[in-house]
């Protein structure tokens, strides 16, 4: 087990580690930037190294728009990219470090696309979602991924659908060059889901 002694240092520098994300997150919000571009877990917005799948909640208005159109509350798998400018300088003396600003990385048909933290969320249990009759699973080459045929069968078989997406879904070659989409239905009632109500107003305003 374990001793207070031991474990000291490391609590010292969660303590630190706190200190210097509310340090940040000040510093962010008094230069006019968006303190979730560089605190992302403080929103639970952290794409970490193995990955993780988000949805799109706001389409950047990026060149890549011209190519192709991210579909409303899209599910896609992200890598984390952290850039290298754009630094804030946190804590001080010896404590003193700088953090850059962070994004999510997903891989579109037509190429790849940098999102801002306020731009997507963290899927909880996207297996879940996945899985849905009414959404479809899409490659890169905007197909549907899984086999009808191979679904079918699994299902003319006393599979449950749930099931057999899952076991069909473990056949894609890489879940990077997947996304998933919902129908229309879903995405008007879910609109402005994961937006603050700030943001949803700015860019939904009133006539």
């Amino acid at each position: 087990m374990t001793s207070v002694t031991e474990a000291a240092p490391h609590i010292r520098s969660l303590v630190a580690m706190k200190e210097h994300a509310d340090d940040g997150w000040s510093i962010a919000s008094s230069i006019g930037a968006e303190p979730s571009m560089y605190f992302p877990e403080q929103d639970g917005k952290a794409i970490p190294e193995e990955g993780a799948w988000i949805i799109v909640v706001e389409e950047p208005m990026t060149e890549l728009r011209s190519r192709f159109r991210v579909p409303e509350l899209s599910m896609w798998r992200a890598r984390p990219h952290q850039l290298n400018s754009g630094a804030i300088t946190v804590g001080h003396g010896e404590q003193a470090a700088k953090v850059y600003p962070k994004q999510a990385v997903i891989a579109t048909p037509r190429g790849d696309l940098h999102l801002w933290p306020h731009e997507y969320v963290v899927a909880d249990r996207p297996m879940e979602l996945a899985s849905d009759p009414s959404v479809t699973l899409n490659s890169l080459g905007g197909q549907p991924v899984l086999d009808e045929e191979e679904l079918f069968y699994l299902m003319s078989r006393g599979i449950p659908r749930h099931e057999a997406v899952m076991l069909l879904f473990d056949k894609v070659t890489s879940l990077d060059f997947v996304y998933v989409t919902f129908p229309k239905e879903v995405t008007d009632v879910l609109a402005g889901a994961g937006q603050s109500l700030r943001r949803h107003m700015a860019l939904n305003p009133r006539a």
